[in-house]
């Protein structure tokens, strides 16, 4: 996981939430899913609202339709988690997964992950090990 994400558990405040998934199922099964990850995330104080947005896609990566997409309705301002079944069904490269966190959480927004029951927000407080490290002086001082 990032290092800068902190997980924290959910309480009984009812979170409006948008699930992302990547699937290349029917639409029958999709909604089959979709209303079983609501009974689970309603369990961790999460409403699952009745938009999904869908990556059907040969890959594993997102798709920049499906970004601009799921970044339009987090500006919104109507939801403030996304729902994936694995974090690594955003991206699988960390470093674009922290970007993009780091993005969210800028705006409010925090991540609700299936498989492990989390919920997982970047946290702007810490800076990040690049930024972290002092500007080289030239050699100064060697």
């Amino acid at each position: 996981m990032c290092s800068n994400v902190k997980s924290v558990t959910v309480g009984v405040l009812m979170h409006p939430a948008v699930m992302f998934m990547n699937s290349n199922k029917s639409e029958g099964n999709i909604r089959r899913i979709i209303q079983e990850n609501r009974q689970k995330c309603s369990m961790a104080g999460i409403a699952l609202m009745n938009e999904c947005i869908i990556n059907k896609g040969p890959n594993r990566d997102i798709d920049r339709d499906a970004v601009n997409m799921l970044i339009t309705r987090l500006i919104s301002g109507q939801y403030d988690t996304v729902v994936v079944e694995n974090m690594a069904d955003i991206t699988a490269d960390e470093s674009d997964l922290e970007e993009f966190m780091h993005d969210a959480a800028n705006i409010g927004v925090g991540f609700f992950e299936l498989s492990t029951m989390q919920y997982h927000m970047y946290d702007t407080t810490v800076r990040s090990a690049d930024k972290e490290r002092p500007i080289w002086d030239g050699g100064t001082g060697c």
